[in-house]
């Protein structure tokens, strides 16, 4: 291999992510007591497994030069409407079908301002939070349900495979779906010539309105699908229990390599970011950081990323 192909190896996010991701593995492993055993291990992977999914989505809406800040809402939003259902005598079935066809909901909501109405994805996405904590601040007199069932607990934190937990097989087999999905369908093609230039794409035929919908569900969809695995895992809900995951799903996204104004990326940088943010999610609780100089860390950490790949200029 030549010097210039090293180097340009080592340049890119994907391999970048994966190196950081390996040696923030050995540093905590060195620092952490138990880090490095398989229990410890086991129970890191299943908390990923939450914001991976959640990251599946973001990344879909990343590429495609857009961002969902709203994903944390719908992981509450789902968690409570599940509650809900259950503690109100429905059947598992009904409560889940239910809260994802809110979840999906919301996408379209997303899909509909950003595509029609053309506000920009980020004030879209924040104002559907701050509509979205009002519906369930006004629906659960704040007061968040407490109903969960022996199925959702178990499609959770159950271990079908070996010791590995359910949420962890799921995660598994969305993201290579997500994979299939962005790599060998017309679909996941639409949406990275419109992440790199949307007039080009509309020039060639791509529905850029309705592929805004797809992309916004499948974005709510994911986040759905989280909040759920969530409840089963905590065994209830709570009106804040999805707010960690907004910031965290762009961290994981922008630092997997997803370009933060569209059109590059790939899944399998995802997953290192993903890890990576949660392995260091756990040295810093583990290390007992104040959760103000928590978000200091994310946030610079998130700068860094966007200075070191995010400063292209995209066509339009």
């Amino acid at each position: 291999m030549s010097e210039n192909n090293l180097l340009a190896r080592l340049k890119n996010p994907t391999v970048v992510a994966f190196v950081v991701m390996v040696l923030a593995w050995v540093a905590s492993a060195m620092l952490i007591r138990n880090f490095n055993t398989l229990r410890y291990n086991l129970s890191f992977i299943h908390n990923a497994a939450f914001l991976g999914i959640i990251v599946i989505g973001q990344a879909i809406v990343v590429i495609s030069g857009g961002i969902d800040m709203s994903v944390s809402s719908v992981v509450t939003m789902s968690s409570v409407i599940a509650s809900a259902c259950i503690q109100a005598g429905m059947g598992t079935p009904a409560a889940i079908a239910l809260a994802l066809l809110a979840s999906l909901a919301v996408g379209a909501f997303n899909a509909t301002g950003i595509a029609w109405l053309r506000i920009p994805p980020i004030i879209m996405s924040i104002a559907t939070i701050s509509i979205i904590e009002g519906v369930l601040l006004i629906a659960t007199n704040g007061t968040p349900p407490s109903g969960v069932t022996a199925f959702i607990s178990g499609l959770s934190n159950g271990r079908m495979i070996w010791r590995l937990p359910n949420a962890v097989v799921v995660y598994a087999v969305l993201v290579s779906l997500a994979i299939w999905f962005m790599m060998f369908s017309r679909w996941g093609r639409a949406v990275y010539v419109i992440g790199t230039n949307e007039r080009a794409a509309w020039l060639s035929g791509v529905g850029i309105n309705s592929m805004k919908y797809l992309i916004y569900c499948l974005s709510s969809l994911a986040a759905g699908i989280a909040g759920i695995l969530v409840l089963g895992y905590m065994g209830s809900t709570y009106l804040t229990i999805g707010t960690q995951y907004q910031l965290f799903s762009i961290a994981a996204t922008v630092i997997g390599g997803i370009s933060i104004i569209g059109g590059k990326g790939n899944f399998a940088g995802v997953i290192a970011g993903t890890f990576l943010i949660e392995i260091i999610r756990n040295a810093l609780i583990v290390t007992k950081i104040s959760p103000a100089g928590r978000e200091l860390f994310q946030g610079l950490l998130i700068l860094v990323v966007i200075l070191a790949y995010g400063r292209e200029k995209r066509q339009r």
